[in-house]
């Protein structure tokens, strides 16, 4: 019977004598510690609170951080009927939690990019790197990529965060600026930190603060919403 290696145990298994060494394991996908980050955003008792398109703002994890989806969760009291919020970031709105109703007292598991995330990227034909990619983290070697332009079984083979570049093991097939493409294989990466206070929190590449979008209603006074996240850093 044969045996078949998973990416992180043919790493560690390593290259055959005389070929170049292998990229090192990720710590924040074997044996990193898991850490934890809770923010509470209390509605005010009377007057405004966060209306249809407004965002509430949790906080910024570190660079390197892979949200451990499973073991999150976004805890919710009574609120106002039809009102909802997602989780995500400054790029991809609901990138780990779609649109939730919280207008009843509940809670929500943030786990949309447990494996499946997407991104933007420049494609070009006859070239196997992706340029100008924004959601960088979605992308893990040996991950499987779709897209228009991507045929079949493409897979990536590496990531360079400085040139925002991703390498893929085939070539497009087409030309597409900002083209969405959908990686396979592991929990999204956070990888950009830009947005913060003075700038409004108006990165459009920035995925590392979590953001929730408010939508169908306001947010209640006197309502509590609670998110707790697990994830591993590397």
């Amino acid at each position: 019977m044969a045996n078949f290696t998973a990416d992180l145990q043919a790493e560690i298994d390593g290259p055959a004598y005389g070929f170049p060494p292998v990229t090192r394991v990720k710590v924040n996908r074997q044996n990193g510690r898991i850490r934890y980050f809770n923010a509470v955003y209390r509605a005010p008792a009377s007057g405004t609170a966060p209306a249809i398109a407004d965002k509430i703002i949790w906080g910024k994890l570190p660079v390197g951080a892979r949200i451990l989806g499973h073991l999150s969760r976004l805890d919710f009291n009574t609120g106002t009927a039809s009102s909802t919020i997602n989780l995500g970031d400054q790029f991809v709105a609901a990138r780990y939690l779609a649109a939730t109703s919280v207008a009843a007292l509940g809670n929500a598991t943030p786990s949309v990019a447990v494996f499946q995330n997407t991104s933007t990227a420049d494609v070009t034909i006859n070239s196997a790197v992706l340029t100008n990619v924004k959601g960088l983290g979605a992308y893990t070697v040996g991950g499987i990529v779709t897209g228009t332009g991507i045929p079949t079984a493409t897979y990536v083979l590496s990531v360079d965060k400085n040139a925002k570049t991703v390498t893929l093991s085939a070539v497009a097939t087409a030309t597409n600026a900002a083209q969405t493409i959908t990686s396979f294989g592991a929990p999204f990466e956070t990888s950009d930190d830009t947005s913060n206070a003075a700038n409004g929190y108006a990165s459009a590449t920035d995925d590392c603060t979590l953001i929730s979008v408010v939508a169908g209603a306001q947010i209640a006074n006197n309502q509590v919403l609670s998110l707790q996240i697990a994830y591993v850093c590397d």
